[in-house]
């Protein structure tokens, strides 16, 4: 019964912080340079926390309406009774710019939450953050293994950084009942894209605002990249990889083209937000992140609904995941890092990923007591699937913008040219050219 009081109390107050993961991409601003460049960024010390009273200036976004932050901490205080955690928070919407601002006048936090990669790399590239390597060598109770590859892509320069917090894969949520009424079989993993196409156009029908769309492809660019991005035939920061996109842009203009998904152009104008759509059931299937789940659950009782594994051309079914991910560091200017390791470990680890996944998010951490608190999900709420596990711990957790230095100038070409490319201000080819040519010139810099 205790989790499912944590899943209940964790949901109302997750809706409040949907800015955490579910925003499809971003980027930080890298603010004014520090003295200190990532070669030059200290390596956390090594030496054992010392048991003495301490308190931990945690800095953050959401923690006052995100009910799972405080369980967390009152745990870990509860097992470790002489720290203390100080929240520092900040509003979500500024909070990658804040944070650099703050660390760049030396402010003492010796935990820093970042929202994704771009951001997480300006810390490092300013020397903001500390090194964890000789924390995680001396440690013998923690296993990188736990987490699927994401511990080893927050690396820069052959360097730890961060452990991931949270970890919001990709995937198709569909309509249930839409399908039964359409006596369409569900879609399944493993699907090419022309399989996706001809499944959206059977279960597209009506006219006007009784329309129902047979998918959704939101307005981020990551609702392209991210089918040939889980296989890893696109690689986010290699221009020469990009060409693998045109077949993906030229089947969802097709889609858009016949009317089996909203208008581009529309949708960015009208900003209108992907969970209405599906929510009214205006949607058979819509790509989204993991966290879309506690949201479903959450919101929905009048229909079911399933996920499988993105489609792709590349033939592989569910052995990847795709997604970003929440990095949390050691602040290079705190005065307790010993006792921060100690903390992140925590909130990062096993007992941490229980309370995430307690309220239907989906953690960095992934082990067989995590999968078993998702299956549980259908018990407490019997509209969402059966063996959820499957899709959160697959082999391989890939992240969708890789940690660099030039994360967040890619970000913005991809966006710039996406958006042209669907709203046929260039054609695909010219489009896809063009973020190879800008994202070359970027780096020759």
């Amino acid at each position: 019964m205790r989790k499912r009081r944590w899943l209940a109390a964790g949901m109302a107050a997750l809706m409040a912080a949907g800015t955490l993961a579910g925003c499809g991409g971003g980027g930080s601003s890298s603010g004014d340079t520090a003295d200190t460049t990532a070669a030059e960024v200290a390596q956390a010390p090594t030496e054992e926390a010392t048991g003495e009273e301490v308190t931990l200036r945690v800095a953050l976004w959401d923690y006052s309406n995100t009910q799972y932050y405080k369980t967390m901490f009152d745990a870990f205080t509860a097992e470790y009774p002489n720290i203390t955690i100080e929240p520092v928070e900040f509003t979500a919407d500024e909070y990658d710019n804040v944070i650099v601002t703050q660390l760049s006048g030396k402010q003492n936090f010796d935990v820093v939450f970042t929202k994704g990669t771009p951001a997480l790399s300006a810390l490092i590239n300013q020397g903001h953050i500390l090194a964890l390597d000789d924390l995680i060598a001396s440690d013998d109770e923690f296993d990188s293994a736990n987490y699927a590859g994401l511990v080893e892509q927050l690396q820069l320069d052959g360097k730890t950084y961060a452990l991931p917090f949270r970890y919001d894969n990709n995937l198709i949520f569909y309509n249930k009942d839409l399908f039964d009424a359409a006596g369409v079989a569900y879609p399944e993993d493993g699907m090419t894209m022309a399989d996706y196409h001809a499944l959206a156009t059977q279960l597209t029908s009506g006219e006007g605002n009784e329309k129902v769309y047979g998918a959704h492809v939101h307005t981020w660019t990551s609702n392209v990249y991210e089918y040939p991005n889980r296989t890893e035939s696109f690689k986010f920061l290699e221009a020469d990889t990009y060409d693998v996109l045109k077949d993906y842009y030229n089947e969802i203009l097709a889609m858009q083209d016949e009317g089996v998904v909203q208008d581009y152009g529309a949708l960015k104008s009208s900003n209108i937000h992907y969970s209405g759509v599906f929510y009214n059931q205006q949607a058979a299937m819509m790509q989204m992140g993991t966290w879309f789940i506690n949201m479903l659950c959450e919101n929905v009782s009048d229909f079911n609904w399933g996920v499988c594994a993105l489609p792709n051309n590349d033939g592989m079914n569910n052995e990847n995941s795709i997604g970003g991910v929440t990095p949390v560091s050691i602040g290079a200017y705190g005065d307790h890092p010993a006792e921060a390791w100690q903390f992140i470990k925590y909130i990062c680890g096993e007992e941490g990923a229980k309370v995430l996944a307690n309220t239907g998010v989906v953690p960095g951490y992934a082990s067989d007591a995590i999968g078993e608190i998702f299956d549980s999900l259908h018990d407490t709420y019997p509209n969402a699937p059966e063996g959820l596990s499957k899709y959160l711990t697959c082999e391989k957790a890939v992240v969708e913008v890789p940690l660099s230095i030039y994360s967040k100038d890619v970000t913005t070409i991809t966006d710039e040219e996406h958006s042209a490319i669907m709203t046929k201000s260039v054609t695909v080819d010219e489009g896809i050219q063009n973020m190879k040519d800008r994202i070359t010139d970027l780096m020759a810099q």
